[in-house]
């Protein structure tokens, strides 16, 4: 079994095609630095936070499964998953992994989809390579 990553993105951006509440310095994501993109939310749903153009070198292989792993945490209470979907060629996929866990009060991982997950998408490793 090959696998690649973890591997952080190389862009990331607001994408208001969901939800009302826009994303701010969404820069901030790319690494695990305490340095935070944000929402601030009050009875409302952020928009998307589009990470793309990860750098993967991924073989010509069979791709079985993507994992996706977050590092997130809220300042204040109740926030949850909306939505968590995969983006193939730059376009939001349907199949959607929202948890409906209670994001941490600290840094802590949420992982989603896994070894033998493909989003509901079919994927070759050119797929996972694209920007």
């Amino acid at each position: 079994m090959a696998s690649e990553g973890p591997l952080n993105p190389g862009t990331l951006a607001n994408d208001a095609s969901f939800g009302s509440v826009a994303w701010s310095t969404p820069s901030n994501a790319a690494s695990s630095n305490d340095s935070y993109a944000a929402a601030t939310l009050s009875a409302s749903t952020s928009q998307y936070l589009k990470a793309t153009n990860f750098g993967f070198t991924l073989p010509a292989a069979t791709v079985d499964g993507i994992l996706v792993e977050v590092e997130r945490k809220q300042t204040g209470a109740g926030i949850t998953d909306s939505r968590v979907r995969i983006v193939k060629g730059g376009t939001i996929g349907s199949t959607d992994k929202a948890s409906g866990s209670t994001w941490p009060a600290s840094d802590a991982y949420a992982s989603y989809g896994g070894a033998a997950d493909l989003w509901g998408e079919t994927w070759t490793s050119d797929d996972i390579n694209a920007s």
